[in-house]
């Protein structure tokens, strides 16, 4: 049970960011579609440094909810490392179906 109610904490944090982060996945595989493998690693990059500004500025604007997650039992670095994990799976899952969809 501990389980799955950190998972749903887990989940709940990942809600704070997930439209922005799910706009720019659509973005890049609707690149990907477009150009193919050719601009891989690009799309790559551009994923990566909009992840990174989203930690950023979660980290400056939400501080006061992480002592909320850190009350729980849930480090800030678990937090992070878990949805951006996540959040990248997702992009790959997604991303190797395209070629499939041509």
């Amino acid at each position: 049970m501990k389980i799955l109610g950190t998972i749903r904490i887990i989940f709940t944090f990942y809600k704070t960011f997930f439209l922005l982060n799910m706009a720019t996945t659509m973005v890049c595989l609707l690149l990907f579609w477009q150009y193919g493998w050719s601009i891989f690693f690009q799309l790559l990059m551009l994923k990566s440094i909009v992840l990174g500004l989203s930690c950023y500025f979660i980290r400056i604007y939400k501080k006061k909810e992480f002592i909320y997650y850190n009350n729980l039992g849930l480090s800030e670095t678990l937090l992070w490392s878990s949805t951006l994990v996540f959040d990248l799976i997702i992009y790959l899952l997604l991303l190797t179906k395209i070629p499939r969809l041509l």
